[in-house]
């Protein structure tokens, strides 16, 4: 699944999209202002906290037990997290604690693991959207929005965890806008089906349908559902990678069968704990 497996989904222009490294936000968004840094100092002190009180948890300190001899160095994950707009502040501090230490855990046995984020570089369409209208709004446009797709941990990292500065830059306020969940699905795809790690896992940390109003308002209200759920038909069908999904605060069961639902962010790292756990404990996918 190296590209989009559905041809009735378009892109108006993927001329503005940009895939970077999260020290790479600043030539995307520009530096930060002093009220953002403020804030992003804020939320680093409360995911700073939910870190460690999370390690307290009962889930944290047992040994992630049934898993250990097929994971191993031939276990490549990624956590892919939805930084849409409804995520700014706390609960992204608190899904950032929950990812920290899961890459700990991971890591301690021995897996590779990769740390994505996928938002859009601007609101209300931004540039594609300009475009679309100079050119006197065509019919059926399909997406019309810049993605920003950020790499925050590479799966080749050696490193025992996710870095400090990595995590600040999560903690962005300007970052987080709207959520194309169906490419940032095939883009984490594309990145672990070309790793040589046999068994292969996709967890995607989510709290809502994929939104972008000027796609929706073009195309129809559907048009980004349909297209997530195409992508993950297609993964399901081709058995290369293992998926599944966290909700935070939203049932994502329709989209991933293999899921569970938090209702709290304060509640996602004890719950993510032991839903990874559930699913590296299954025979995993395998790769061919």
């Amino acid at each position: 699944m190296a590209s989009d497996p559905t041809p009735d989904y378009r892109v108006f222009t993927t001329r503005f999209d940009r895939e970077v490294r999260w020290d790479e936000l600043d030539g995307v968004l520009g530096p930060l202002s002093a009220l953002d840094t403020k804030a992003v100092d804020a939320s680093f002190a409360e995911f700073d906290a939910a870190l460690t009180a999370s390690f307290e948890t009962p889930a944290a300190q047992a040994p992630a037990t049934g898993w250990e001899v097929s994971a191993q160095p031939d276990t490549a994950i990624t956590l892919l997290l939805d930084q849409s707009g409804s995520m700014r502040g706390a609960p992204m501090a608190l899904a950032a604690a929950a990812i920290a230490q899961a890459v700990r855990r991971l890591r301690a046995a021995g897996c590779r693991v990769e740390v994505l984020g996928f938002t859009t570089a601007s609101w209300r369409g931004g540039r594609p959207r300009r475009r679309w209208k100079w050119r006197l709004r065509p019919r059926h446009p399909g997406r019309l929005c810049e993605l920003l797709h950020v790499v925050y941990r590479d799966g080749d990292d050696e490193g025992s965890e996710i870095s400090g500065a990595a995590i600040r830059s999560m903690l962005r306020p300007d970052l987080p806008k709207e959520n194309i969940d169906g490419e940032a699905v095939v883009w984490a795809a594309s990145r672990l089906l070309v790793r040589s790690e046999a068994a292969k896992t996709l967890l995607v940390l989510s709290d809502g349908s994929p939104v972008d109003n000027s796609t929706q308002q073009a195309n129809g209200a559907m048009y980004l559902d349909a297209h997530l759920q195409s992508v993950l038909d297609s993964i399901r069908r081709e058995g290369q990678i293992q998926i599944g999904a966290v909700g935070i605060g939203y049932d994502v069961s329709g989209w991933y069968p293999e899921s569970i639902s938090v209702q709290s962010v304060g509640d996602l790292a004890s719950s993510l704990n032991v839903f990874i756990d559930r699913l590296l404990s299954v025979t995993p996918a395998r790769a061919h």
